[in-house]
């Protein structure tokens, strides 16, 4: 492939491929054999990671919100995906916790509409 050429990625195509791996698995289910079990395996985490790669794909072939994500905001996702996976009694609350107060802390997006008060004894219109 040279650097000017530009690879499409079928959102149809990645969504029948994760379905048809799943089905895959969950056949393979039905089977009590060590090749089959291998098998299992196989189409079970293919299945997965093509799901999630189904999912994170935009709808209408634009960039995702997730392309606008900075480093910092990745290295910490990242970091705390890591924290919960070690130790996971100790920051599901903490993360929680952070959460909540970044949601209410948070700046606001656009500036709230001046609101207008009638005097109902001026101005009968309801």
């Amino acid at each position: 492939m040279s650097e000017n050429q530009t690879v499409t990625i079928n959102r149809t195509m990645v969504g029948v491929l994760a379905i048809a791996c799943l089905i895959g698995a969950g056949a393979a289910f039905l089977y009590e054999d060590d090749d089959v079990n291998m098998w299992r395996g196989i189409f079970t985490r293919v299945g997965l990671v093509l799901t999630a790669f189904w999912m994170a794909l935009p709808k209408d072939g634009t960039l995702g919100k997730w392309a606008n994500v900075s480093l910092t905001t990745l290295i910490g996702i990242m970091l705390a995906i890591f924290m919960v996976a070690r130790n996971p009694r100790q920051y599901v609350p903490l993360m929680l916790a952070v959460a909540a107060i970044g949601r209410f802390l948070r700046p606001r997006e656009k500036a709230r509409p001046t609101r207008e008060f009638r005097d109902p004894k001026h101005d009968p219109t309801p």
